[in-house]
């Protein structure tokens, strides 16, 4: 183990740890005795623990105060070092120096000449001219600067001139007395600054009743103004003055507002000014050191997500209908193109890693489904923006999301964008308002679109209210959404990427080169899957499915072979989900009920692949739409020819005396009186022959449904002869009871016998009688 070195430190040093002024009493065997100089506390600091201090921040050591009392530090009143004084005393300090070296170098070289070791320079030997110029060339080189014997006359010039004797020996004198371990800068630079009366012309009541006004009206969250705190302080003073008057004492003179401003500025610093009139918030950001730390690395890591009012105003009207309205419709529609004027809002998602926009949108309602939008386009491909607005430069590629960072907005913070934001698997940070350090890239972008762009495009209506006084932004609000966008967008494909970046970790380079760089070293954060991405962030919609897949939209068809099979598998899912990405119809996806995995559908109308839906739907009215006289001209046309044809059928029934195939009211009131008039339903009874539920295996001889087998009698093919004791054992039966559940085969009516199924004296077929109507 190494030993702690032990410093042999003058006694009476100044030694300041962490903030804390000590001197040096005494070095012993356990470390050094220290004394604070503000509490006079006396403590032993181990020599291990000097040596971890020093390794820290703020640890000062001051060997010169034993030596020198620190004189130089406090003729420089507190200041360690001359650079803390003007430029031109700093240029001073170093003609004198440069002074005290050449006279050094005279005085060495007389004592050379003469051989005299003893001497030494005075005023006079100074004043004589050989003295004088042999200074006067030492110093110009070693100062660089030309150096004159006499002034010159008239004016002010700013040449330097070698001083007279006496000033040469004050300054040498001074040069001679240094301690070694002091600074001959700090020692001969002038302190002419500190001359003249330095004595107040401020009485201390009048000071006291400044330092009240402001405390009373200056130091407000309101944010009075300096006038306001000098009304006051007249009327305090004024009050005094009274008061002095009674005593017959001399009344207090009123200081000016500016001497009221510099005694404020005495009593606080800027910082603590306007934390007293604006609060903690706004001096954290106007006044706070900010942040440098660099804080993603990858493309897609961390990315930073705001809206902001531009301050804009559009006009109403739209772009390509004014030609089709009337001249009615014109009138009121300028009469509304006065009054309503839409503010709009601009999302944009940017990349902290390279400083590329992702996505940006322009809405005039900035809610959930706006910050959707500026989803889905951050993790898509944006060609389609470069083809369609004639970009140079390629836009940011398809990327995954891992942290997003926003603020209270209510277009970001709330439910349906947070879910989709856990969807994404990507972690959602929600900053403090009103601190910048939270959230300082999006803002530092959104201050270079306003000063860049805002500011060229009509309709600006300024950064506040009152800005511009002499435009008129009303009547040159002209610009439809879609022209905007364009505008938008070409500005943050090919010019907000290829500007200069001077913020923390860009060092001047440009966001689209430090993107292919990122994207040649570090790739990117991995994109999300498409059915995923649709799931979370697509439009959805609940459909039946049928044997053509499945319709969306009123009209756009999705179908596939697994959407079939998975049908055939779920019979019972009557209902499925469907989820678009409405910036590409090419592919949706679709959930059925307790199917384990989402499937994959492909747009079956094809003209539609390459559109997004708002065109699509935009498409769709169009054509639909029609002219109003157009549609009152084939509407008369088609009843038209609707009545001559009816009327043409209706000659050519009456001319061949056809029957009607229609009937009136009349007809079929009178129809259905005589059809349900007397109705009575029968109740079905059941044939002789069939044996009843739960007999089939009774052999009673007497029930009907047991027929005789063996002996000369016929097959079992229900014949049988009509013997007659047949019909005397059984007689003849009468018609059972409703309740019954036999139907006898004979009727006897009166001493009249019929025989069912067959004549007198041939075999009688059993089975199901000829005549059924008979049994009634």
């Amino acid at each position: 183990m190494n030993a702690a070195p032990q410093y042999d430190f003058p006694v009476g040093t100044e030694i300041t740890l962490a903030g804390t002024r000590t001197v040096l009493r005494d070095i012993t065997d356990s470390g050094y005795e220290l004394t604070c100089m503000e509490t006079g506390k006396l403590r032993v600091l181990p020599f291990q623990h000097l040596v971890d201090y020093l390794k820290l921040p703020g640890t000062r050591l001051d060997t010169r105060l034993p030596e020198t009392g620190n004189r130089l530090q406090q003729r420089l009143g507190g200041y360690r070092s001359a650079q803390t004084q003007s430029k031109r005393q700093q240029e001073y300090a170093r003609f004198h120096l440069a002074i005290c070296e050449a006279m050094k170098l005279l005085v060495a070289k007389i004592r050379a000449e003469t051989g005299v070791h003893t001497f030494d320079l005075s005023i006079r030997k100074m004043d004589r001219d050989e003295n004088r110029k042999f200074v006067r060339d030492i110093a110009e080189r070693l100062f660089g600067q030309r150096i004159y014997l006499s002034s010159m006359r008239g004016g002010n010039h700013r040449s330097w001139v070698l001083y007279q004797g006496r000033t040469l020996m004050k300054h040498f004198k001074l040069f001679n007395s240094l301690h070694p371990d002091e600074s001959a800068l700090d020692a001969l630079v002038p302190l002419d600054h500190l001359k003249g009366n330095r004595t107040g012309r401020i009485s201390w009541d009048v000071k006291v009743l400044m330092k009240k006004a402001w405390e009373k009206e200056g130091f407000d969250l309101k944010g009075p103004a300096p006038a306001n705190v000098m009304k006051l302080l007249k009327s305090l003073i004024n009050q005094e003055n009274i008061r002095r008057r009674r005593n017959e004492t001399p009344d207090l003179l009123c200081p000016s507002q500016e001497t009221l401003l510099k005694f404020r500025e005495k009593l606080l610093s800027e910082s603590e000014y306007l934390t007293a009139v604006k609060g903690e918030k706004f001096v954290r950001n106007k006044r706070g050191r900010g942040s440098t730390d660099i804080r993603a690395l990858i493309l897609g890591e961390l990315v930073e997500i705001d809206e902001c009012k531009a301050s804009l105003i559009l006009s109403a009207k739209r772009k390509g209908t004014w030609e089709r309205l009337s001249e009615s419709d014109k009138k009121v529609l300028k009469e509304i193109d006065k009054v309503i004027r839409d503010r709009l809002f601009i999302l944009v998602l940017l990349d902290i890693a390279t400083r590329m926009p992702l996505a940006w949108i322009v809405t005039d309602q900035p809610k959930a489904e706006a910050t959707l939008a500026l989803m889905r386009m951050a993790t898509r491909d944006k060609t389609r923006e470069k083809i369609v607005y004639n970009c140079e430069n390629d836009p940011a590629p398809v990327v995954g999301i891992g942290h997003i960072k926003n603020d209270n907005g209510p277009g970001l913070r709330n439910s349906s964008c947070v879910s989709a934001y856990m969807g994404l698997s990507a972690m959602n940070t929600i900053v403090r308002t009103y601190s910048a350090t939270d959230k300082p890239y999006i803002e530092r972008m959104f201050g270079t679109t306003e000063a860049v762009l805002f500011k060229l495009i009509h309709g600006y209506t300024g950064r506040k209210a009152g800005e511009l006084p002499g435009y008129d932004a009303q009547a040159n609000g002209v610009l439809d959404i879609d022209e905007l966008t364009a505008i938008l967008t070409r500005f943050m494909i090919d010019e907000y990427p290829s500007m200069q970046h001077f913020g923390f970790g860009m060092g001047g380079r440009r966001p689209i080169e430090v993107l292919k760089q990122v994207q040649s070293q570090r790739k990117g954060f991995p994109v999300m899957d498409p059915s995923e991405r649709r799931i979370h962030l697509g439009w959805k919609q609940q459909v039946t499915p049928n044997d053509e897949g499945a319709r969306v939209f009123g009209g756009i068809w999705y179908n596939s072979d697994d959407l079939q099979k998975k049908l055939e598998e779920y019979p019972k899912a009557r209902k499925i989900d469907v989820f678009v990405d409405p910036d590409d119809l090419s592919l949706a996806t679709a959930i059925i009920p307790r199917a384990k995995d989402p499937i994959t559908l492909e747009i079956q109308t094809t003209v539609f692949a390459d559109m997004t839906l708002p065109e699509v739907l935009n498409l769709m009215e169009e054509v639909r739409k029609e002219h109003p006289t157009l549609t009152d001209i084939h509407e008369d046309l088609l009843a038209r020819v609707r009545l001559q044809r009816h009327e043409k059928l209706r000659a050519i029934g009456v001319e061949r005396n056809l029957p009607r195939s229609y009937s009136t009211v009349e007809e079929c009131k009178a129809k259905a009186k005589s059809v349900f008039a007397g109705a009575r339903v029968m109740r079905p009874q059941r044939p002789s022959c069939n044996a009843p539920v739960g007999r089939i295996m009774d052999v009673d001889a007497d029930a009907p449904w047991v027929l005789p087998i063996g002996g000369d009698e016929p097959p079992s093919d229900c014949l049988a002869e009509n013997k007659p004791d047949a019909g005397a054992r059984s007689g003849a039966r009468k018609v059972a009871d409703p309740g019954s559940d036999s139907i006898p085969s004979t009727v006897s009516t009166g001493s009249r016998k019929k025989k069912v199924g067959g004549k007198s004296g041939s075999p009688t077929r059993y089975g199901r009688p000829e005549d059924v109507g008979s049994l009634e």
